[in-house]
């Protein structure tokens, strides 16, 4: 099939649903053993890369980049180029492990803290007992770890989920992806928090009315600097509408 995209601050999001995404592009390519780098990007990895040409280099060598963050759907709103819907790193990783529950594949865990790490991987074990789970590491390492790298590699993973946080999750896989023989390469952020429960999800009602966000600043308030980024965001937008 033919993707679309649409460029938003120069970083070209794909156009599509999570479902078409996740069954119609990642499965194929996972049954293909095809290499494929997924980066879920927000408005505040938008500001980032904008700033940091070197890492705006490593989200454009993705394969695709989806839309992730409530403010980039409403920035291709006012762009007149609609995103179909907002595909978050955490609802993905689930399809992802549904995918590898389906079909035996084997996952990779790398990053949050040991315990946290350690109950995340118990908690896929429970709901997804056909996936195969061949490692796990917590996420405090030095992402130039090369040998660390390579004995991921030598598991032959099909799926690789970094939860370093950006931007050290896509220079990770950047720098290492060369030395893996497939495999789905995608950072989930906080993902790992969420599933070991050391940080609540909103409930849907607030995912529904696109205030995740507030939900999350409430249970993280140390997150208000981070959230500083959204109005520059929504600014450069509105400067790039004209």
């Amino acid at each position: 099939m033919t993707e679309k995209f649409v460029e938003i601050l120069t970083i070209p999001f794909i156009r599509t649903t999570k479902d078409v995404f996740v069954n119609r592009i990642i499965y194929p390519r996972l049954m293909n053993e095809q290499k494929t780098f997924v980066v879920t990007a927000n408005p505040e990895i938008v500001e980032y890369a904008n700033k940091h040409e070197e890492y705006k280099q490593i989200i454009l060598s993705a394969d695709y980049i989806t839309p992730d963050g409530i403010g980039i759907i409403y920035a291709s709103k006012w762009l007149k180029q609609p995103l179909e819907e907002r595909i978050t790193g955490y609802d993905m990783m689930h399809d992802l492990f549904e995918l590898a529950n389906l079909h035996e594949l084997k996952v990779y865990m790398l990053g949050a803290e040991e315990r946290v790490i350690e109950a995340a991987v118990e908690k896929v074990k429970q709901q997804y007992p056909h996936l195969r789970i061949v490692g796990h590491h917590h996420g405090y390492i030095n992402i130039e770890d090369q040998e660390l790298a390579k004995s991921i590699a030598d598991l032959k993973p099909d799926i690789i989920l970094t939860a370093l946080g950006f931007p050290k999750q896509e220079q990770w896989v950047n720098m290492h992806k060369h030395l893996f023989e497939k495999g789905l390469f995608m950072g989930v952020g906080g993902s790992f928090d969420v599933l070991a429960e050391k940080v609540q999800r909103a409930p849907v009602i607030w995912q529904k009315v696109n205030l995740e966000w507030l939900y999350r600043l409430i249970q993280q308030p140390t997150r208000w600097q981070r959230m500083m980024v959204l109005p520059k965001f929504m600014l450069n937008v509105l400067k790039e509408k004209g």
